[in-house]
């Protein structure tokens, strides 16, 4: 059976709080999907990792510290959202061989984090790579690799498809000096590039566009590959 990587943005889950409705929407359209192929999902922190790490750094406290809090909120969202899948984990695996273990039992595997340095993007990747997966959906709040970022760019173009060394070269160019808003982060993209795992940058919130992404190969966003 095939195998599928979703990489769901903290943005598309957890905003100010949970975002209950997309979680059920988003269950009912994957589970249509289960007998096409398996699901490793890697959740993201969203709201509830930000409150709590901004609050933090204003009290000087170390980055590896907010680190692990960062991946504890992100393994509370992916506990919630496996509440919606009946035919998932209760327990939610601190490593990707754990996940890896999981998948031959369930159908769908949620996670978060796993260890400080590692962005769930770089977890989603590596969980792809040790599953075997050649789709890896990153689920964003933006529908897409742009030249610039959109929301402050009015020539921002969004790119339909990319090579991995493109995509490498553009997260390299965002990374300088820009903070955590870079479409993916350079490790997850050098993953994919060796495991030769297909990566498609869409619209999380999008229902549609898992669909047409497992079942045509076709998405509105970007396609690295």
């Amino acid at each position: 059976m095939e195998s599928v990587v979703i990489s769901l943005g903290g943005s598309i889950i957890s905003t100010n709080g949970l975002n209950l409705k997309f979680m059920e929407e988003f269950v009912q359209t994957i589970k249509k999907l289960e007998k096409r192929c398996r699901f490793g999902i890697v959740v993201g922190g969203g709201s509830l990792a930000r409150s709590y790490i901004s609050a933090l750094r204003e009290y000087h406290v170390n980055d590896n510290i907010l680190d692990e809090i960062g991946i504890n909120a992100t393994r509370m969202n992916a506990l919630a959202l496996s509440s919606f899948l009946p035919d998932s984990n209760s327990k939610i695996p601190s490593t990707v061989n754990d996940a890896a273990e999981f998948l031959r039992i369930y159908p769908f595997v949620v996670m978060g984090g796993t260890e400080p340095g590692h962005t769930t993007d770089t977890v989603a990747t590596l969980l792809a790579e040790r599953i075997g997966a050649k789709i890896l959906i990153n689920a964003t709040s933006v529908d897409g690799v742009y030249t610039d970022d959109p929301k402050k760019s009015p020539n921002a173009r969004k790119l339909p498809s990319l090579s991995y060394d493109e995509a490498i070269s553009l997260a390299l160019e965002k990374s300088i000096g820009a903070g955590p808003n870079v479409f993916m982060d350079l490790t997850a993209l050098n993953i994919a590039k060796r495991a030769k795992i297909k990566l498609y940058v869409t619209d999380g919130k999008e229902l549609t566009e898992y669909e047409n992404i497992i079942l045509r190969g076709k998405t509105s966003g970007t396609l690295i590959s």
